[in-house]
């Protein structure tokens, strides 16, 4: 994805058969929130496309970016079209909120990589060690997640004016098992659950010739081949993540409603009800800690836990605080393990809204605690999961962005294989007021080496009891929580 290329190869296939019966062939959205399906029921990209930086602009929606990947351009020039030909570049101010609400189903969205036959496709996610490059991917996962989100949210009448949808979070991202450059891939979500003025939108990844993967009967892809059972998989995705997003008025700025969501089948029946519970049991606990303060709200377990954990790790900081000559050799301190890099936002890197996309802050974040889990482990760190992405508040154009990670925890799995946690914090520097502001908070896991193989990563060891509390609330509570969960008849 050079930036002095004016021809970008695509080898994506965008499916959306099944809500396009359902539409009849019309636009998906009448207002471009996702991609615009012709009676043939997909749109397929498999040649060049030039990209001359002056595409259509609906509502001062920005243009797209060379910096962008393959897919991600593609889902948002379709966003850009569908706005284009629904006339909705008048002032929203002008146009009357949104107030009738549609019962939709949970209608899924694909996209399709076709690694095994597009080398520019394959170059373009391709790792130093050829592995697919996970921050693109996870771009990608941010980019149909809002296609999902904006659709589900749109109420068809081209009167109203549509909602702004911001992603508040993005939880439970986990790898199941690698994602590899030798076999197509499939990206794949739908509405997994819907309240007063959220939505939760469940994204998978998968093989694509994997038994289970989601795909519509009636899309036939040309270039595909009969595999005859190559691959042999284990059950499920090899990737899945939970976005949130938020509805809001764009005059008013305050929360608004969205459509409510109507599960069709057992699974969408179950994932929702799942998810449901999920949400209100962080809302609860959130509650819970504004009331009562961080410790009233644990449970007596819970808070030994805490007591232990912190009266462990801090005599253990003192010691190699104050007498580093004899600590153990295989203490650190925290802050001996922290990176963080600068730079200033570029218009290059703004969202259809013209904010900074959050899906390149998120590859950033991710890019930054790989490096940092490698400078610290010693060997080429495996990817495992993130467990909380918090989007705090918007980045703009021009804004100084400091980036900054730490090791929390490092411990041995059950498998023999050094886990490590990894913090990062995105913050806005504003050099002029002399403040600085965190926008994005991240935590990721990774493995180090190799199972079994007898490799050792060095204890980190907290400079605070503050630092300590902070490190059990992120790394040690959910595993205690989920052991006496477990113990829960």
């Amino acid at each position: 994805e050079a930036q002095t290329r004016s021809i970008e190869r695509v080898g994506v296939q965008v499916m959306l058969a099944s809500a396009a019966r359902r539409s009849g062939g019309r636009a998906l959205i009448h207002r471009g929130w996702t991609a615009l399906v012709s009676d043939a029921t997909q749109v397929v990209v498999s040649a060049s496309e030039r990209f001359s930086g002056t595409h259509h602009h609906s509502r001062g929606m920005a243009s797209i970016s060379r910096e962008r990947t393959a897919v991600t351009t593609r889902l948002w020039q379709a966003r850009l079209e569908a706005a284009k030909l629904a006339g909705v570049d008048q002032n929203p101010a002008t146009m009357l909120a949104q107030e009738k609400l549609v019962p939709k189903p949970p209608n899924r969205t694909t996209v399709g990589y076709n690694f095994e036959h597009d080398n520019d496709l394959r170059e373009a996610y391709r790792n130093p060690w050829n592995e697919v490059r996970i921050g693109r991917v996870l771009e990608d996962l941010d980019s149909l997640a809002g296609n999902i989100a904006f659709a589900h949210c749109d109420d068809a009448d081209v009167a109203t004016r549509p909602q702004l949808l911001v992603t508040a979070s993005v939880d439970r991202v986990r790898l199941v098992r690698p994602l590899r450059l030798k076999e197509d891939m499939t990206l794949t979500g739908a509405v997994a659950w819907v309240g007063t003025s959220s939505i939760v939108i469940r994204m998978e990844a998968w093989p694509a010739d994997h038994p289970d993967a989601p795909a519509d009967p009636d899309f036939h892809n040309p270039t595909a081949i009969d595999r005859g059972g190559k691959n042999e998989y284990e059950p499920g995705p090899s990737l899945t993540a939970d976005f949130t997003f938020v509805a809001r008025d764009s005059v008013t700025n305050k929360g608004a409603p969205v459509n409510p969501l109507v599960p069709e089948t057992d699974e969408q029946r179950d994932l929702f009800e799942r998810t449901a519970r999920r949400v209100e049991a962080k809302r609860a606990r959130m509650r819970s800690e504004r009331e009562n303060g961080a410790d009233g709200a644990l449970s007596p377990e819970l808070a030994e836990s805490k007591r232990l954990f912190v009266e462990d790790v801090t005599r253990a900081a003192r010691a190699l605080r104050e007498l580093p000559a004899l600590a153990p050799a295989e203490d650190v301190a925290m802050d001996a393990t922290r990176t963080e890099n600068m730079f200033v936002a570029q218009p290059q890197e703004r969202n259809l809204s013209g904010r900074i996309f959050g899906g390149f802050l998120l590859r950033r974040a991710f890019e930054l605690a790989f490096a940092t889990t490698y400078v610290f482990g010693g060997a080429k760190p495996k990817f495992h999961s993130v467990a909380d992405m918090n989007f705090l508040r918007p980045v703009e154009v021009g804004d100084l962005m400091r980036i900054r990670a730490r090791v929390l925890r490092s411990r041995l799995t059950s498998c023999g294989r050094p886990s490590v946690d990894v913090e990062v914090e995105a913050l806005v520097t504003k050099p002029e007021s002399l403040r600085s502001e965190v926008s994005n908070t991240f935590m990721f896991k990774f493995d180090v080496g190799d199972a079994n193989e007898g490799r050792a990563v060095r204890r980190v060891l907290p400079s605070s009891r503050e630092e300590a509390a902070h490190v059990w609330e992120k790394c040690v509570r959910p595993d205690v929580q989920a052991r006496l969960e477990e113990q829960t008849p």
